[in-house]
């Protein structure tokens, strides 16, 4: 399990850092990424994301107390809504954005109950929002400290 976990956080690192490079620039956040690649590539997000939830859930509901075991799953409902809904076209991706702030609030809930010194690693994001307003890069880091905390927690 932890193998299996250790290697879906890695192919989300993975992906991002393949991404960034060939882009030359931080995006937004991960699922904008998508919009980067080809258009016969686009998959590709989706497949990735789909990967990294089912390897991590194992180990995930291994971290978590068993009456809070509803959180794991939706954390991993939360990725796999993210993973299938990015190329939703218009101005209300209803099912990405729901997606989003489930997988983001119930991973901090899971991280919060198992290593709450971890949520110390919100202060620099927060005092970087709150300094540089107008960041349109935002959500990125947003996303990478949920996923490190995640990752932090699943793995030691």
């Amino acid at each position: 399990m932890y193998i299996s976990c250790l290697i879906g956080f890695l192919i989300i690192l993975l992906y991002c850092i393949i991404i960034i490079t060939k882009d030359k620039e931080i995006p937004n956040s991960i699922s904008q990424m998508v919009y980067s690649l080809e258009e016969k590539m686009k998959w590709t997000f989706t497949m990735v994301m789909m990967i990294v939830g089912f390897m991590i859930v194992p180990q995930l509901m291994e971290v978590i107390n068993s009456n809070y075991e509803f959180l794991g799953f939706l954390t991993v409902l939360g990725i796999f809504g993210v993973g299938a809904d990015p190329l939703v076209k218009g101005e209300k991706n209803i099912v990405h954005y729901v997606s989003a702030a489930i997988m983001g609030i119930s991973s901090q809930i899971i991280v919060l109950m198992n290593m709450p010194n971890l949520m110390y690693m919100w202060i620099p994001y927060v005092m970087y929002t709150l300094y540089e307003k107008k960041s349109d890069k935002n959500m990125f880091f947003a996303e990478i400290i949920m996923l490190i905390s995640l990752g932090i927690v699943c793995l030691i």
